[in-house]
């Protein structure tokens, strides 16, 4: 298991050791509730990467990174969202309301 900062991290490490199963899928950002007032439309990218790295001396920071773009939060303000939206999809919660997924079957 990764070990950063002196601690594991289990949740998010699993991500990081099974990247493989999400890299060439989609990755999703829905914005924030400002973004989707301002008519703010989902965009999607293929996944490249998904790391875990320090934050400072004390968190991690844990992003999906696509081709366009990349989603993450620092692990003690984001998490996995308790509205899990679709099957083979995991829907992320994020600063300000953030909300960001990735998918397993690519989206066009």
């Amino acid at each position: 298991m990764l070990t950063v900062n002196g601690k594991e991290y289990p949740l998010w490490n699993q991500f990081v050791e099974r990247k493989n199963e999400w890299i060439g899928k989609t990755l999703r950002d829905d914005g924030d509730s400002f973004d989707i007032s301002l008519g703010y439309t989902p965009q999607t990218t293929e996944i490249v990467d998904i790391t875990l790295e320090p934050n400072g001396k004390e968190s991690v920071f844990f992003s999906v990174v696509g081709k366009d773009f990349t989603c993450g939060f620092d692990v003690n303000v984001g998490g996995i969202s308790g509205n899990q939206k679709k099957t083979n999809e995991i829907t992320f919660s994020g600063y300000g309301g953030h909300t960001w997924s990735i998918k397993k079957c690519i989206q066009k």
